[in-house]
């Protein structure tokens, strides 16, 4: 039978549920915004600030940033870049980091230093400007987008600290039937690390969907912008001919830039937001194992 509550344990659980219930209000609070925020029409922006309930709608801004010719082709960079990027760096991390936590590796140590320094220290942009544009030749393709942002420190050790956990009796029973090291990766240890391969797969993804940078610092050519980049220049474009419009004129043409701001930050997390829920399941578990050992 079910054992019936006591009152304080009854006043906790009614706490615990509406303070949960408030803190997820905050956190929608503003997306809410953002997304009616973007529906609104401008000029009702300027009067009234960023309102729950505008007694203006408007498209304005969505067909402002969508009647841009460079705006389908910097989604499908963008999905390019995040698709290929984020499998390619999962691959090379795990890899990585399987071989950091083997402690048949005599190289570990060096290793594990080797990886521990970029953490701490960075050559600086201007030597790694040299090294991609004149060294390696990949200014003005795709996979400088890719090859960029392909390993994270931070997330090998993630990586390596979930290896450690898994049990070396695993491993011994697979080399005693003959097994090699890399069928012990791949059919071993691979499925066994579903929930910290997926959360460290939607770090990289995150970290390529949102990446502008490395397209402003070696990509010229408009069809290889990724969205982010794109979306960044719109903006920066209509602010500045808001800027350039006299002040007579600007009464009658005004650039939709608050409502342009909102738009684009719609289209660019819209996407991405969809893929969390598919990895919710391996999300906390990813990071949270092998963070308490026992």
């Amino acid at each position: 039978m079910r054992q019936k509550q006591s009152a304080a344990d009854r006043t906790f659980t009614v706490f615990a549920y509406t303070f949960i219930l408030l803190f997820t209000l905050f956190c929608l609070f503003p997306f809410l915004l953002m997304i009616i925020g973007s529906f609104t029409d401008e000029g009702e922006l300027i009067a009234h600030g960023y309102t729950l309930f505008p007694q203006k709608l408007s498209l304005d801004a969505y067909k402002a940033v969508l009647q841009s010719d460079v705006l389908l082709s910097g989604y499908a960079v963008t999905i390019f870049i995040t698709a290929v990027g984020a499998l390619s760096a999962l691959c090379i991390s795990a890899m990585l980091g399987y071989s950091l936590a083997n402690k048949r590796n005599v190289l570990q140590t060096p290793f594990l230093i080797f990886c521990y320094l970029p953490m701490l220290f960075s050559g600086g942009i201007i030597p790694f400007y040299i090294v991609v544009s004149q060294w390696l030749h990949l200014q003005n393709t795709v996979w400088v987008l890719i090859l960029t942002l392909l390993c994270q420190p931070f997330l090998v050790f993630l990586l390596v600290s979930f290896f450690r956990t898994i049990p070396e009796e695993l491993e011994e029973a697979a080399r005693i039937d003959g097994a090699n090291e890399m069928r012990i990766f791949f059919q071993i240890m691979i499925p066994i690390s579903k929930p910290i391969l997926a959360s460290v797969g939607l770090f990289y993804a995150l970290n390529y969907w949102n990446d502008w940078f490395m397209g402003l610092m070696f990509v010229d050519n408009e069809k290889l912008f990724p969205l982010q980049l794109i979306l960044r220049r719109m903006v920066s474009n209509m602010e500045a001919a808001r800027n350039l419009i006299p002040a007579a004129a600007a009464i009658a043409v005004t650039p939709p830039t608050y409502g342009v701001r909102m738009a684009t930050t719609v289209l660019t997390i819209g996407p991405i937001v969809l893929l969390y829920p598919m990895l919710q399941k391996y999300f906390v578990k990813g990071l949270t194992v092998g963070a308490v050992k026992g």
